[in-house]
């Protein structure tokens, strides 16, 4: 028994050693001006966009209560029955809720009882993330929803009708018509 562990252990090291040698193979000299040449021209992206690449989830977090402290919205939101959207952002819940006379807020928990179940791709988050007007963001996510099959997807499941979701309010606030796409 320990002459075959001996055995798998060499097979493994071989194995190692030539993946190794494989990841350091020498470039040829057209290869190694190619790089260069590419290296030398950057793209200076925002910081908006570097955000949304290192921590997608985030950013969409921070892009979505930005669009909702916007004065008109919150305007609109004091009108707004009691709300509960639940967006799953790449695994993580994320859950908009309003009650009563208190303010929309997007908090960082689950719920069972919701009006509305939108499945977000981390992937897709960070490409909202990046929108800066809300047409932008409107277009994008349109797109997004139409993806079927694709890296980047958004799913959105209503539990409530569109009748009652109509009598909540949900279509006089337009971020909210967006998020169920109506």
């Amino acid at each position: 028994m320990t002459l075959r562990g001996n055995e798998q252990d060499r097979e493994e090291v071989v194995a190692t050693e030539i993946i190794k040698l494989r990841w350091f193979r020498r470039k040829s000299k057209d290869e190694a001006e190619t790089t260069v040449e590419k290296s030398t021209s950057r793209v200076e992206l925002p910081e908006s966009s570097l955000e949304s690449i290192i921590n997608p989830l985030h950013s969409f977090e921070k892009r979505l209560d930005e669009m909702f402290e916007d004065p008109a919205v919150v305007a609109k939101t004091k009108a707004l029955q009691d709300t509960r959207i639940q967006l799953i952002v790449g695994g993580e819940a994320l859950l908009l809720s309003k009650t009563g006379v208190k303010p929309l807020t997007l908090s960082i928990e689950r719920s069972t009882q919701v009006d509305v179940f939108i499945r977000i791709s981390e992937e897709a988050a960070g490409e909202l993330a990046t929108t800066t007007t809300l047409p932008e963001f409107k277009q994008l996510y349109k797109q997004l929803v139409s993806a079927k099959g694709a890296a980047s997807y958004i799913s959105i499941k209503l539990h409530t009708p569109l009748d009652e979701l109509r009598r909540k309010g949900y279509f006089t606030i337009e971020l909210l018509r967006i998020l169920i796409d109506a």
